[in-house]
């Protein structure tokens, strides 16, 4: 029997990096990931697939919600576009 300590599994959160925010021209992330950016009334932006950079140099500058999809997993981030 296991007698050592429990194994945490790490979030989907811990695995993924997205910088530099805020941002001006583009977002990077550490993987290739599916993404798709909602404006702040919900409406979606720009969906990605398999991609690591999103161009969002093209937007008007605010706050958006990236859903970020890795390993058939999802995650919401904030992101500022200056």
């Amino acid at each position: 029997t296991w007698v050592g300590p429990i194994p945490t599994r790490k979030s989907l959160d811990s695995y993924l990096v997205v910088y530099p925010n805020p941002t001006s021209d583009k977002i990077n992330i550490n993987k290739n990931v599916d993404i798709v950016m909602f404006n702040y009334i919900g409406d979606m932006i720009i969906s990605k697939q398999n991609t690591s950079v999103l161009d969002v140099s093209k937007i008007s500058s605010g706050m958006y919600m990236l859903q970020i999809t890795y390993e058939n997993k999802t995650i919401n981030k904030r992101i500022i576009k200056k």
